[in-house]
């Protein structure tokens, strides 16, 4: 049987292959047998949706079995299933392996050799692959691989070395960590700011591990910003440009928190602007794909930027732009 091969006639298959490569699991552990015991125990078949992946601990002779009887003759590859003597080889090469990747678990207790014994996926693993297919897989897929270790690296024994964004904003340098969120924020800084808040001072930026990162109390007071009181309307970050008199809050859009009407109008409330300071409102994503996603809830006369489209501010509406007079366009 082949071991390495493109494409499946089976679209589960191709599936199953390609989030075992977007975990990073070594090249052996993606091959043909493997995809297949991985959809044995999602029991995944075409036109099913990975939204309805089985969580039931799986004997190894029914994993060969389900293998046998949905992919016959190893998914065409061969010209017969597996054998009742593949059992070691289904479990010492492939779901031992998983079980050190941590994305599958054995019964507690049990010898791996012991007929009781069954295997299924971990908690967070299945919940990841549920969102396979869906709009959730990339956010999903993210936010797992900032605390997985992929096996791939832990077969390296790769030394873990504290990693993270060193952004500079004015005269302001914070360490952001490794997120996709944070990196965002970095774009923010770095792209944002330059063209469209030139010479903004920072005087506001949280990590998603430490919501205080950078906090400029005494600025804030003059400005009249009092909304770091409540940390659940808090924007990630917080500008004031001088040269145009305006507070900009930013917010790093990842699954939620755009700048929607409750929102804006909560923060207005609650902060008393003082010297007729102009207030603007971003909702900042990574991509256009991800802004249509919420598009309808974001507020009217706000902004939208897009870190793909770096040079280019979208308005909510044409009232009022940001940074210019609306007597111009009378």
């Amino acid at each position: 049987m082949k071991r390495n091969v493109e494409k499946y006639d089976y679209q589960v298959l191709n599936d199953a292959k390609n989030i075992l490569m977007e975990i990073d699991m070594p090249k052996e552990l993606y091959n043909p047998r493997c995809v297949m015991i991985f959809c044995a125990c999602a029991q995944m078949i075409d036109g099913k949706s990975w939204r309805h992946i089985s969580e039931e601990y799986m004997s190894v002779h029914d994993i060969i079995k389900y293998v046998n009887e949905v992919f016959p003759n190893k998914a065409g590859l061969d010209k017969k299933g597996y054998q009742e003597n593949s059992r070691e080889t289904f479990r010492d090469e492939t779901l031992k392996r998983w079980v050190s990747a941590a994305i599958i678990e054995s019964k507690a207790g049990l010898a791996a050799n012991d007929r009781n014994n069954g295997y299924r996926f971990t908690s967070a693993f299945a919940a990841l692959i549920r969102t396979y297919g869906s709009d959730q897989w990339e956010d999903s897929l993210s936010a797992f691989m900032e605390t997985y270790e992929s096996y791939s690296k832990k077969l390296k024994q790769v030394k873990s070395l504290p990693k993270g964004y060193d952004v500079t904003c004015g005269n302001i340098t914070v360490k952001l960590g490794l997120s996709a969120h944070n990196k965002l924020q970095k774009q923010i800084l770095e792209e944002f700011v330059p063209n469209f808040a030139s010479g903004a001072e920072l005087l506001y930026i949280g990590d998603t591990s430490d919501r205080t990162l950078q906090r400029d109390d005494k600025r804030l007071s003059q400005l009249g910003i009092k909304i770091l009181e409540d940390t659940s309307k808090l924007p990630d970050i917080i500008l004031y440009d001088a040269d145009k008199n305006r507070i900009i809050y930013v917010e790093a859009y990842s699954s939620t928190g755009e700048f929607n009407k409750d929102r804006v109008d909560y923060i207005n409330t609650y902060c008393s602007y003082k010297n007729d300071i102009e207030v603007a409102f971003v909702t900042a994503f990574a991509t256009t794909k991800k802004m249509l996603q919420v598009y309808p809830k974001i507020a009217w006369d706000t902004e939208i930027w897009i870190a793909e489209e770096a040079t280019h501010l979208t308005h909510k509406n044409g009232d009022r732009f940001m940074g210019r007079n609306p007597e111009e366009f009378l």
